[in-house]
């Protein structure tokens, strides 16, 4: 058994791989020369090398607008990937993103219609619907795209901007005792997830039926919340700052994921509480 992840160099992508032996793993991600690119990535599925794929590989950048550069990562090279993997009928694993639903307030359904309002949400609404069409047509295929919702834990700092609150509150917590809030934020709410449960779910979803699911906890959370729980942790004080402008009318005032698609398929079900889940970032600094 040899599982490929792509973006295997990213958040996601490498907790994933932690969890499987390196002698049954593929990795890719053309930022570390020492794994697959993405060619050689779907090359190895065609040689029948690999038995199932996790595409954890995006643009994750909300900001990115070159066209070209965008799509052919998100759609492209997702495309080439899910093409080999129905050729050789080995499961796929991909990772969605609640950003499809847009400014919609949650809570959010699988079957809610989908409102990008970015780049990178427009590439993944697309492919959603490709996939979609897939199973429509390939009633045999097995494809299951999972759509995370604010997934944050350790191994952040590579992310930049696109970090969680909790990795950035975190960070200034520490290095100035101060965490800067947006005026407002006890009335933006997100579905915090943490990353091991974002692993284990994802880990499983080889075996569910094919579908798009939810992966988020259901309880959605404020900004200042997360940032009351870190300053209290480590002793520091909150402070407002202005709303940038050039996020008025792109920012989403709730995420909440429905979990009763994936609760009624019998799957594991989220369970780590954000407190716990700062918690666990706060021990593996």
């Amino acid at each position: 058994m040899t599982s490929l992840v792509t973006g295997a160099a990213g958040f996601i992508g490498s907790c994933l791989a932690d969890t499987f032996p390196a002698d049954q793993l593929l990795l890719c991600d053309p930022r570390d020369d020492k794994m697959l690119n993405p060619d050689a990535a779907v090359g190895a599925i065609g040689d029948g090398a690999v038995t199932a794929v996790y595409h954890l590989g995006a643009i994750s950048s909300t900001t990115v607008t070159d066209l070209v550069k965008v799509t052919q990562e998100n759609i492209l090279f997702s495309s080439r990937l899910l093409e080999a993997s129905l050729e050789k009928n080995i499961p796929f694993v991909y990772a969605s993103s609640a950003s499809v639903y847009g400014t919609m307030v949650g809570p959010h359904r699988e079957w809610h219609p989908m409102k990008p309002v970015n780049y990178y949400a427009i590439t993944k609404t697309a492919f959603d619907m490709m996939v979609r069409q897939k199973i429509k047509d390939i009633p045999t295929a097995r494809i299951v795209g999972l759509r995370y919702f604010n997934v944050y834990g350790h191994r952040e700092h590579h992310k930049g901007d696109m970090a969680s609150p909790v990795h950035k509150f975190i960070h200034q917590a520490t290095e100035n005792k101060q965490i800067q809030v947006f005026e407002g934020s006890h009335g933006y709410h997100r579905d915090f997830v943490h990353i091991d449960d974002v692993v284990e779910m994802t880990k499983a979803a080889v075996d569910f039926e094919s579908d798009i699911y939810n992966v988020g906890t259901g309880i959605p959370r404020s900004f200042l919340d997360v940032a009351n729980i870190i300053a209290k942790k480590l002793d520091a004080r909150v402070v407002e700052i202005p709303f940038p402008a050039h996020l008025k009318g792109k920012y989403q005032s709730n995420t909440q994921s429905d979990n009763e698609k994936i609760t009624l398929a019998g799957y594991p079900p989220i369970r780590i509480s954000l407190e716990e889940g700062i918690e666990r970032v706060l021990a593996k600094r």
